[in-house]
Formats: structure tokens, C-alpha cells, sequence
């Protein structure tokens, strides 16, 4: 693959897309970006996870600009980490003398990094990376959404795939490094793993583990902070988890090549180990991949991909900050340790807000805990939230995923979800709020599980099979709630009555489902009308018993069984 003088620079040249915060849109490089991050709404992308992508890049800046936060106690500096994060909170991208000059004296020290044409070191690239036969792929390779044989579904389609501007193709880049998929690769000279001309699988790039989580404020300096985490939050302050010496972003170290890296590829037998992940830093800049690109210039025409390091997300609770996490008893068994920790992957069939009660801090959660490890762990963003206690602060929860299909090989289904909420409904310091929210989730899937048996009852009088409708009637009633429930967590804040908050959504379910069970009713076909009756064996005692199935029968016992879950708190709850 030919190599070329000229010079593409991401801290010159534009290439992020962003919304500011008057609206309009504009195309930016890193340095322009981190200038008027205060006067930037978001970061912008040709597909949703490039935002998530693209975050975690400029966040990498952050820490290798300011560190972890970890003040020791011969630093002659007046505030500790907690009063640190927070002075560059309420500072901005330009309001501090001394926040904005440190960020763009990092920016100039680095920039020969961010060359992505550099003959050298190209950003995010290896130099002179080729294979034996000196092949180079259409840009469908670098592109996420392209599926393999499908695509007419993709953003790029036809001529569009021959070539792409330099900008594009950075935006790609980060995107690829991040959510990859697995597969068979080009096999790179001098890489050792290759067999016959192949790279086999490693596994998918590193975010592709994760159920990512972005907390966004009002601007796009407000999201990097509030996504910026000192290592306190894990209550081990002299750093030895987070090694500031050795957790640095991928431009801080020397130049990559097409072996795997020692120290940072995690061989298969230490899957589940911890030597690999050092920190946040090191993992939002992770290599998944060895890459170069073919260019002309300013437009690129071609891509060699190769596998880069290999890492597992098993056990990364400390160190990726931009997950939730699971322990795993299936993962404790296979590797044969006592315990795992898995990222918690958001499930594209489920709404954000209905996985709340895994983000939340509430009294019971708290007290089951006890002197056994915790079944779930929240984000370290969250965690580090709780412990700066900035109070009230309007947010936007953000989602974002990938679900792989065949064995991890292609891109099945992205997540992209969002949820505006105050910061203290996900806080420790209000347990309370947090105990609402989830009792308001689970009235929501208990009331979503009787219109199910409300639907199979109809489906039973008509002589129907049941899976079909109780189906059809789940995804129905989680649609319904979907828009009461973002009005309703929206407007809870620390002054709130938690009594009256919660009256007010269970007045909401109760309407809600009463209307959705008179519309299944209404729907039903003249044979369940008049129904039928139903005799069962009880195996232990050999009885029968006869029951007569119908739509009247069928609604009242649902209303039922809604009065039982979610008694009536006021007189226009039902008839509203």
C-alpha cells in the first residue's frame, strides 16, 4: 500500500458533525470541538453509535489532559479530587483561565498523532500494514451498517462505497476501533497469529461488549464531565486499580505494529484477569484492530483491516466506566472463579426505561446487599455521580448497543435509546426517588403481564392458540407506557412528594390498562363472545374441573386482578 507526504490532521482539520446549541449544524476538528464544547448541544455522526464512538474519544483527551483525579497528599494543590471535578464542571470549555490552555497544550504535544495519512504513525492505523499478497478491501469493510449481502439496507449504497472523503473515513475509523464485529480477517505480515493468509476471530471491538451508557448535560462540555471519572469512585484513592503511569490513551504510547501488543493482548487463558484493562483511558482507545487506509488525499478508496488486540469484557467493572454489570454464574463455572462480572448489553426489544431498576439506588436495593457481592453493579459514571453530589441537574440517559448475529461475525441490530430524567432519580443521596421509579416499572410489567393473560383468556374462548396474542398484547402495552412513563420520570426532582408522585402513576396505569383491556375485549371475534368451556385434570388429585372461557369472563377477571396490583387511589383513577 503506497505511502504519501500529504497530511490530513483531525486537530486542524474538520471532521466531527455537531448540533450546537442554537441549532444550527456545523463540522468541526478536535480543537474547534474542545474551543466551544460549551456551545456545543452534541456530538453528531452518520450513525447513532458514532456519537458514542466519538464521545468516548474526545473523553480520552480529557483524561490524558487532567489525569484521574487522583490528588495525593503531598500535592501542594488546594482541592481534592471530588472539588477538582467540579471546578472543571461549572467551568466550561473557555470560562476557567486554566482549563482550556491545558487541553489545547495536550492537543499541540499530540498532534503529530492525529495525522490520519502519516507515513509514521497514522492515527488509529498501523503504517505500512499489508498482507502477502498486498490486498486492500472496498470500503463496505469499514462502514458498520453495511450488512454482507444485504445492501440495499445500509447508508451507503452503490457508487457511494467506491470512495469517501477523509473526514468520513476518520468518523469510520473510530466507529470500527469501537464496535467492530468478529469474523475472519486479512491476515497481516508479520503478525504471528495469522494461519494460511487468515486472521481468525478474536472477538468483536471493545465497546461491541458493552450496554453503552452516556449521561449528556445541556452542552457537550457538561456530557464530557459528567462522564469523566476519578478513580475515588472505587474508594481505593492511591490509585492501585487505575495506574495513572500506565493508563494513557493509544497516542500517548509508541506506534503500534502488526503483532499484538504485549501487555495490553489478553491472551485466551486470561480471559476473566485484569492485567490488561488498566483504565478507562486505555480501554476508550482500545485497538481492536490493525488498520490502514488506501487514500489519494483527501479521499479514501480502500482499507486493509486486521485483528488488533484481543480482549474479553469478563471482570472489567473497575476499569470500563461506560457499562452496567451482571454477575455471571455461567461465567463463574467456565472459568472457574469465584466471581464474574459481565457488562449488562441493553436488549434492542426493551425501552431504556425499563431497565431503570439497574440504574437506580434505591433502600431496598441497598439493604439486600449485605456481605455478599452485589448480583448487579451500576455504571462507574453513576457511582462517581453519586460521590461529587452536584444536586439537581436535568439529564439525558443515553443508550447505545450492538447486537451481533452469527457468532458475532455481522452487525444484527444497533440500540439507541434515550430518557430525560433529573440527575437525583439515579442518585444515592435520594434513595427514595429511586424506590419510586422502580415500583413504577414493575406496576408497569405486572400490569403488562395481565393484559397478557387477559389476551390468552380471549384467545383460549376462541379455540385460538395463545402465544400469538399474549404477544401482540405485551408489545402493545409496553408501547402505551412508553410515552406516559418519559413524562412522568421527567418531571421528578428532589422536592417532589414521593407519596403524591406515586399516586399520580399509579392513577396513569390503571387508566391505561383499563383502556387497553376494553380494546382487546372490543376486538375479539364472535366465538370467543360466546365462548367455550375448558375442563383440566389436576394431576395430583385427579380431579376435573370445568371452566367456561369468555370475553365478558376473560375482562373481568383482568379488572380483577388490576384492582388487586394497583388498588384505586382516587375516585377518577378507573374513569379517567
Amino acid at each position: 500500500m503506497p505511502t504519501s507526504d500529504l497530511s490530513y490532521n483531525l486537530m486542524d482539520r474538520p471532521w466531527i458533525p455537531v448540533t450546537m446549541t442554537d441549532g444550527s449544524f456545523q463540522c468541526l476538528s478536535i480543537v474547534e470541538v474542545l474551543e466551544r464544547a460549551d456551545r456545543i448541544h452534541s456530538i453528531d455522526g452518520d450513525i447513532p453509535l458514532q456519537r458514542f464512538a466519538l464521545v468516548r474519544l474526545l473523553l480520552a483527551i480529557i483524561y490524558g489532559t487532567f489525569g484521574h483525579l487522583c490528588v495525593s497528599e503531598q500535592s501542594d494543590q488546594d482541592y481534592d479530587d471530588v472539588s477538582h471535578w467540579k471546578m472543571l464542571f461549572g467551568s466550561g470549555s473557555e470560562r476557567r483561565e486554566d482549563v482550556l490552555p491545558a487541553l489545547l497544550n495536550y492537543c499541540s504535544y499530540y498532534r503529530e498523532r492525529f495525522d490520519l495519512f502519516d507515513n509514521a504513525a497514522p492515527f488509529y492505523q498501523v503504517s505500512g500494514l499489508h498482507t502477502a499478497k498486498d490486498e486492500v478491501s472496498g470500503l463496505e469493510r469499514l462502514i458498520l451498517d453495511v450488512p454482507n449481502g444485504e445492501k440495499f439496507f445500509t447508508t451507503r449504497i452503490g457508487e457511494g462505497l467506491a470512495t469517501m472523503s477523509a473526514a468520513e473515513a476518520a468518523r469510520w475509523l473510530v466507529t470500527l476501533q469501537a464496535f467492530d464485529a468478529s469474523g475472519i480477517k486479512s491476515g497481516a505480515v508479520g503478525d504471528p497469529r495469522v494461519k494460511g493468509g487468515k486472521g481468525y476471530p478474536i472477538g468483536v471491538a471493545w465497546a461491541g461488549h458493552l450496554g453503552g451508557d452516556l449521561v449528556e448535560g445541556s452542552n457537550l462540555w457538561q456530557t464530557l464531565i459528567l462522564n469523566y471519572v476519578g478513580v475515588g469512585v472505587l474508594g481505593l484513592d492511591d490509585g492501585s486499580v487505575w495506574n495513572g503511569n500506565e493508563d494513557v490513551p493509544i497516542w500517548e504510547r509508541d506506534p503500534l505494529t502488526a503483532q499484538a501488543e504485549v501487555g495490553l493482548d489478553q491472551p485466551a487463558e486470561k480471559t476473566g484477569h485484569t492485567v490488561s484493562f488498566l483504565g478507562p483511558a486505555t480501554l476508550l482507545t482500545w485497538q481492536s484492530r490493525r488498520v490502514l487506509l488506501a487514500h489519494d488525499g483527501e479521499t479514501v478508496t480502500g482499507v486493509l483491516i486486521c485483528n488488533g488486540d484481543r480482549l474479553k469484557p469478563q471482570n472489567a467493572h473497575q476499569y470500563e466506566t461506560m457499562t452496567s454489570w451482571r454477575r455471571s454464574d455461567a461465567q463463574e463455572k467456565a472459568l472457574k472463579m469465584s466471581l464474574v462480572y459481565m457488562p449488562r448489553k441493553h436488549d434492542p426489544s426493551r425501552a431504556l426505561w425499563r431497565g431503570l431498576p439497574t440504574l437506580i439506588v434505591d433502600e431496598h436495593a441497598r439493604a439486600e446487599h449485605g456481605s455478599e457481592p452485589p448480583k448487579a453493579l451500576r455504571p462507574l459514571t453513576l457511582r462517581w455521580l453519586d460521590k461529587v453530589n452536584i444536586g439537581e441537574l436535568p439529564i439525558r440517559l443515553h443508550a447505545f448497543g450492538v447486537e451481533y448475529g452469527s457468532n458475532e461475525a455481522v452487525v444484527d441490530t444497533t440500540v439507541d435509546d434515550v430518557l430525560d430524567l433529573n440527575l437525583t432519580v439515579l442518585s444515592s443521596q435520594h434513595p427514595e426517588l429511586g424506590g419510586v421509579v422502580c415500583d413504577a416499572v414493575g406496576m408497569v410489567d405486572n400490569g403488562v403481564q395481565e393484559l397478557r393473560n387477559l389476551a390468552g383468556n380471549i384467545a383460549i374462548a376462541a379455540g385460538l392458540p395463545v402465544d400469538g396474542p399474549r404477544t401482540r398484547a405485551a408489545d402493545i402495552g409496553y408501547t402505551a407506557f412508553d410515552s406516559a412513563f418519559r413524562r412522568w420520570v421527567r418531571g421528578i426532582d428532589s422536592d417532589a412528594d414521593v407519596e403524591e408522585v406515586r399516586q399520580k402513576w399509579s392513577t396513569t396505569v390503571r387508566r391505561i390498562l383499563f383502556r387497553l383491556g376494553s380494546q382487546l375485549a372490543a376486538q375479539a371475534s364472535s366465538r370467543a363472545i360466546v365462548g367455550r368451556d375448558i375442563t383440566r385434570r389436576n394431576p395430583k388429585t385427579g380431579a376435573s374441573t370445568t371452566t367456561h372461557y369468555c370475553v365478558a369472563l376473560a375482562e373481568i377477571w383482568y379488572r380483577g386482578r388490576i384492582n388487586k396490583l394497583i388498588p384505586e387511589v382516587t375516585n377518577e383513577g378507573e374513569n379517567e
